[in-house]
């Protein structure tokens, strides 16, 4: 049905990218000329990410009509995961001309990449016609009125992405507002929309008391647990669907608020033997899937999800629930949020706090009182990580723990496109300060290049080179327990840093990307 539209003139007139506007017309240009480029190469993969809505959509075409094969990528560190040779599409124009060849929707592969519960990319392979299936039932669902533009917050690399960002809106025939957005000041949409975007995202929203000057007709979010809270916050200006499904099987069900999920259209769930549930549907090619979640069917139709079996671990001999584990610890007055895990053979806590002084001391004692075995390794942070599609974000997780030096207390963050201010603390007792000055400790010059990489490789979401850094002066004497501001400015080729504090320098550089 999506493809059927690049062998007429039917729709050339219709206005299918917004900010700015493309019709569908030029965009069929773009895409022929693309698929011509495609072509000159003997290479047969393709590599897609998402920056910018219309050249995702142009590279995705025309990789259809060049036939070649579609790996999307939500983070371009992984390109160095890939074991082959694959293109990666720059700059396209416009061409005239008609296409053509028989293509069958069946017979399309669509490969994305999920990290599971290791971290380690894995190869999901789908169809375009089991997505755009998806996709038609979705609108079907929630009765999804005409003439409507997408707006989101996600990539598209990503089964959720995929599903509302690019196919709800080919298949529905809606506008697709074509920025990402990233910042709250972008959300001056005009038109009837649909919001796409994440419980991490809105979350950070109500957190600064966000309120919509013109409300979208629905919110979709998917990703993480949304909280009870966020979804009541935002339910005052629309109509907020919580979606619930993996990478492997597309959409499952969805709730809004509440526990129970309701089973979508095309879906049938049932529990196994183990209780874990079962999945059919059109939206991917195996005759079902049985995913880690253990649920309970309240009707043919709904259902609650109970726990992860994935999430018990065995430690010191016994089983360990991670979810209990974090399920208590929240009762905590100073824990936003917490997240447990195994690592190098050790349980692992991360904890967002609005309280930059809370102890890990603090926390274990309190943790103490539900449970035996207690975390070895605790990090408090400002916010738990998450990867574009709101989900933990467990290489930054893994980096952060895997370091032995002591985590300084951020306070706060201001990010925006290029350019970010981190308000940090290094606290007298970490562990680098150790024999370092001990009667007047100072902050070592390394630890403060090492922290101005970690934090611009995270705000920014970039790799920076690990040895080449230039033009690094150390102006002023920096000490422990006082607050620094490091500034960071994201450029083309490298990435700026400057530790300040009321108009004093204490040491700047410039990292190499």
């Amino acid at each position: 049905m999506i493809l059927e539209k690049f062998f007429t003139h039917e729709n050339d007139n219709q206005l299918l990218f917004i900010n700015p506007d493309v019709t569908f017309g030029e965009f069929k240009r773009l895409v022929l000329g693309q698929k011509l480029e495609f072509e000159k190469s003997e290479i047969q993969n393709v590599v897609l990410f998402c920056d910018d809505y219309l050249d995702f959509s142009v590279n995705f075409f025309a990789s259809v009509f060049a036939h070649k094969k579609m790996f999307f990528l939500t983070d371009k560190n992984r390109l160095k995961q890939l074991d082959f040779d694959y293109i990666l599409p720059s700059d396209y124009s416009p061409c005239d001309g008609e296409f053509e060849g028989d293509f069958d929707a069946k017979n399309i592969d669509i490969n994305l990449f999920t990290s599971g519960s290791t971290g380690v990319p894995k190869n999901i392979s789908k169809t375009l016609y089991s997505m755009e299936t998806e996709a038609l039932f979705t609108i079907k669902d929630f009765n999804l009125e005409p003439n409507m533009t997408v707006v989101s917050t996600t990539s598209s690399a990503h089964s959720f992405g995929m599903t509302f960002n690019f196919m709800l809106p080919f298949a529905g025939d809606y506008k697709i507002n074509r920025k990402k957005i990233e910042y709250p000041e972008q959300l001056d949409i005009e038109d009837k929309y649909i919001f796409i975007s994440t419980p991490s995202f809105m979350e950070k929203l109500a957190k600064y008391d966000f309120a919509f000057e013109n409300s979208p007709q629905i919110i979709f979010l998917a990703g993480a647990k949304l909280k009870e809270e966020i979804y009541s916050y935002f339910a005052k200006f629309a109509k907020v669907v919580d979606i619930y499904g993996s990478t492997e099987t597309g959409n499952i069900a969805y709730k809004c608020g509440g526990d129970v999920f309701t089973v979508m259209g095309g879906v049938e769930v049932y529990p196994d033997e183990d209780g874990r549930i079962t999945v059919k549907s059109e939206f991917f090619p195996a005759d079902k899937m049985v995913l880690n979640d253990v649920i309970e069917k309240k009707s043919e139709s709904k259902f609650v999800l109970k726990k992860r079996v994935d999430r018990i671990v065995k430690i010191l001999e016994k089983r360990i629930s991670l979810d209990e584990l974090e399920n208590n610890l929240s009762k905590h007055k100073d824990v936003q949020e917490c997240y447990c895990f195994a690592y190098a053979d050790k349980l692992c806590c991360a904890v967002a706090s609005h309280n930059p002084e809370v102890k890990p001391s603090e926390l274990k004692k309190y943790l103490s009182n539900f449970s035996e075995i207690l975390p070895k390794k605790w990090r408090i942070l400002d916010e738990i990580p998450r990867t574009v599609s709101g989900k933990i974000d467990k290489v930054k997780l893994n980096k952060i723990f895997g370091s032995n030096l002591s985590y300084p207390s951020v306070y706060s963050r201001h990010i925006s496109e290029s350019q970010a201010e981190v308000e940090i603390l290094f606290r007298k007792n970490s562990n680098f300060l150790k024999g370092h000055f001990d009667i007047t400790p100072i902050i070592p010059g390394v630890i403060q290049l090492y922290y101005a990489r970690f934090f611009a490789e995270d705000v920014f979401g970039i790799e920076l080179s690990q040895e080449e850094v230039k033009k690094v002066k150390f102006s002023n004497i920096m000490r422990p327990d006082n607050r620094v501001t490091l500034k960071l400015i994201n450029k083309e080729k490298s990435v700026e840093f400057t530790y300040v504090a009321d108009d004093k320098i204490f040491s700047s550089g410039i990292f190499v990307k």
